[in-house]
Parts: structure tokens; sequence; C-alpha cells
């Protein structure tokens, strides 16, 4: 076990709530973990868990090495929430912990009713757009405006695939000054990328945003940038 779970495990050895009296699920569907188990990595097919017993740690792990703790989920808890089809953070076991699957059916009647389940299904897709914007960035920090732009708007358009909204369509916030920061450019550079994507045929302006007229293309142009 790493030096952080173990501090994490230790951490949570004192505030994790006083285990059940109930009999473990006996479905042969649960998994049992042990301590420092990994439930999934960032890169992992996405799943969704329910914890029954013990507790994990929810958790991203940056380039540089250091770890963000995102949250701890108890008995209860459901894990694993997000619109992309693989996992961005990870979850570790810190005490012997029983997890049980939970299909999207069962997700989406579970958030019509449970408002602290919606809001951390809410958060749990801004963190995928900070993941894909930062990847964006780090692959594309030495492109021209115009490529750092053509990524980030794949990036975009791919988190609205995710979210079953319209790929082609980006809001008109996207012209912004903060994205203009995000990307590390000027407004006027960000403007002229746009315009040069334009003239090449991939993007077009539409009310209230702007149209990916060629997805295929603008991956091909970010990718070559």
């Amino acid at each position: 076990m790493s030096n952080f779970m173990l501090a994490v495990s230790q951490s949570v050895d004192r505030c994790t709530p006083p285990a059940s009296v109930d009999p473990a699920p006996k479905s042969a569907r649960v998994r049992r973990m042990g301590r420092g188990e990994t439930l999934f990595h960032a890169g992992d097919q996405r799943r969704l868990y329910r914890v029954e017993r013990g507790a994990l740690c929810h958790y991203l792990r940056w380039d540089d090495g250091h770890h963000e703790v995102i949250e701890f989920a108890f008995p209860g808890d459901i894990i694993g929430l997000g619109h992309l089809d693989v996992h961005t953070s990870t979850a570790q076991a810190v005490a012997k912990t029983i997890v049980s699957p939970v299909s999207e059916e069962e997700f989406e009647q579970l958030l019509e009713t449970d408002g602290q389940l919606a809001a951390r299904f809410t958060a749990a897709a801004d963190r995928e757009f900070d993941f894909l914007r930062a990847r964006a960035l780090a692959t594309a920090g030495k492109l021209p405006a115009a490529g750092r732009v053509a990524s980030f708007l794949a990036a975009l358009s791919r988190m609205g695939a995710s979210e079953g909204r319209d790929p082609a369509f980006i809001t008109d916030e996207f012209s912004s000054g903060a994205v203009a920061d995000h990307l590390n450019m000027t407004v006027d550079a960000l403007a002229a990328a746009l315009r040069d994507l334009e003239a090449r045929g991939i993007v077009t302006p539409v009310r209230n945003g702007l149209r990916i007229a060629d997805l295929e293309a603008l991956e091909r142009f970010a990718d070559a940038a």
C-alpha cells in the first residue's frame, strides 16, 4: 500500500461509521475487497457500485504524481458516477469492503428521488469536463493557437455526446475570455483561431454558438497540429 493510501486508511479508521450487525450480502454478484485493493482505475470501463460495507477512498491522480481526494464512500453510497465511458478517477478500499453492482436502470430511478445523489452526479460531470480540458491542454500546450482550440473543441464535443447533447453544437460561451484564459491565449487569438477553423470548413458560426461542420476533420486537425 502506498504512503498516500496508508495515511488515508488511518484517517478513515478514525471516522468510519460502525460496521452494521446485519449479515453481509449473499448475492454472488457482490465483490469483496481487502484493504488497499482497487475497485477501479482511471481509464477502466465505467461501472457503478453501491458500497455495502467498509469504505473507499475516491481520488484523482495527476500527471505530476500528487493525489487529490474527491470523497470517501461509505455503506449506502454509490460510486463510479460520470458520463464518459471510462473512469477518470480511482477508487481504493481503505478497509475490508463489500460492493455490489448498480444497473443503469436502477441508477436512473435513484436519481429521480435522491437529491444528494443527483448533486454528486453533477459534480462528477464537472470533474470530467476539467479532466478533458486538462488533457486537451496537456497535449496541446505547444501547439499553435488553432491546434489548441481544435483540441478543446474536440473535448467539448465528446463531453456533449456523453451527456446526450448535440456533439456538433458548442454554446457561445466558448468565445468568452474565461475560455481564452484556459487555453492560455488572448480573446483576439481565440477569435483568430476560430476564423482559421471556419475558413477550413471545420466550424460554422450559428446563432447562440458554434457548429462543428466536420468533426472528423476537427479531430484530424487537432492530431496533426
